[in-house]
């Protein structure tokens, strides 16, 4: 009994040590100076040693379970996984992005002028031609066409604009999904054929508002969420011919091999354009089609997100080493 008695006033300053020790580190490991982080760990390991000679020889339950206490907090502290915040990983993945999309610019600038051209070739066709039309015009967009010709929108309440945002940000996105998806699985045949239908929808929109007068107020108002929209659109073409000519053309590698490293390389560009797409949602559905809203105020939104987006994609990351790029990409 003595000895034990004697054991406890030996130790018990220490164990007060740790346990103070214990608070302050709770609030922040790095609130603890270099000589305290020493302090810090010998008292650990001393006072664990402590804890298995008391439960060994010991019977006094009150000093075994204090002693638990400040042991099993101090391995909380010292052993724990350092908990990043939930943003720690934003400024990565939006440099994976950005970063993808320049080293795969081919893809970007093949997807555009295939979506470009398409819209070109629709636009001179019907504009020499208009009987056809209906080559270009898919059955049931017949509405649509004739309503953009009058050059006003149908005012939407709160619940029709939610209802649409709700829309649009399901659908969009699984169009995009199912682009990448078929581009790559075709080797970017599929792609280009989407690409090109979208663009020519655009050119045949273009020739039949024309008619009216209604250009003007046609792309003012798609092009807040068309920014977007369709900027997410043209990146998920490209990501899909990366993995697709991946499939094409595997060089020394084996196609299933070439076609995951392609994917990998070109998940964070396809990952950005369907946020992009999902961010158009609400524009589309509160903002663009709004009569209350001028259509001069929409061409301004119009720029900011062009400025933005292309600011974003040629410029985020530059100053860091394309070494973290690749390395993010992999």
């Amino acid at each position: 009994m003595r000895n034990e008695e004697a054991f406890l006033n030996r130790r018990v300053q220490s164990w007060k040590r740790l346990e103070e020790l214990n608070r302050r580190a709770n609030a922040g490991v790095k609130l603890l100076t270099g000589t305290e982080l020493v302090e810090y760990v010998r008292l650990y390991r001393q006072t664990s040693g402590d804890l298995a000679y008391m439960q060994s020889h010991s019977s006094n339950s009150d000093v075994v379970e204090y002693l638990n206490v400040i042991v099993g907090n101090a391995y909380g502290v010292l052993y724990r996984k350092s908990k990043r915040k939930m943003t720690a990983w934003l400024p990565d993945a939006l440099y994976a992005a950005a970063y993808s999309v320049r080293k795969f610019a081919w893809s970007f600038w093949l997807s555009t002028t295939i979506f470009v051209l398409a819209a070109v070739f629709a636009y001179g066709v019907l504009k020499t031609k208009p009987t056809l039309t209906h080559h270009f015009v898919p059955p049931g967009f017949e509405g649509s066409f004739e309503q953009w010709k009058k050059g006003e929108h149908e005012a939407r309440n709160a619940d029709e604009g939610i209802a649409a945002t709700g829309f649009y940000a399901t659908n969009n996105p699984m169009v995009g999904i199912r682009t990448v998806g078929m581009t790559a699985v075709t080797g970017g045949a599929m792609g280009a054929y989407l690409l090109w239908f979208n663009g020519a929808m655009i050119g045949a929109l273009t020739a039949e508002v024309e008619k009216t007068g209604q250009v003007y107020f046609l792309y003012s108002s798609i092009g807040p969420h068309g920014v977007s929209e369709i900027g997410g659109i043209l990146l998920t073409g490209a990501a899909g011919f990366v993995m697709g000519f991946a499939l094409i053309s595997p060089g020394n590698r084996r196609r299933v091999d070439a076609l995951k490293d392609a994917g990998k390389a070109s998940f964070p560009m396809y990952m950005v354009a369907l946020v992009m797409i999902f961010i158009a949602a609400p524009i589309e559905g509160f903002f663009s089609f709004n009569p209350a809203i001028p259509q001069s105020v929409k061409v301004v939104a119009t720029l900011v997100g062009i400025t933005a987006w292309t600011s974003f994609f040629m410029f985020y990351g530059r100053d860091r080493d394309p070494k973290e790029g690749e390395k993010l990409l992999s």
